[in-house]
């Protein structure tokens, strides 16, 4: 995907995903998101067995889709 104009890769901090996962849900969750809210649930779901985290990858029509507090919580840069 990284050679793929039409698609987006991000490292989202597990605060940061939850809180997407959460302001999706309240919004529709899978009904109204149904590329975008299966990945970041499954993300978190990896995370809570302990496996490392991973890039989450996304269309770029489903990214432009999401509400704007969920871009900002994609795209916020990892706290170091």
């Amino acid at each position: 995907m990284p050679d793929d104009p039409d698609a987006l890769s991000f490292r989202v901090t597990t605060a940061n995903l939850s809180g997407a996962i959460q302001i999706l849900l309240e919004r529709g969750g899978l009904a109204e998101y149904p590329e975008v809210y299966p990945a970041l649930v499954l993300e978190r779901s990896r995370r809570e067995l302990q496996s490392p985290p991973k890039e989450i990858r996304l269309t770029r029509q489903a990214f432009d889709g999401l509400p704007h507090d969920v871009q900002q919580l994609l795209l916020a840069p990892p706290v170091r």
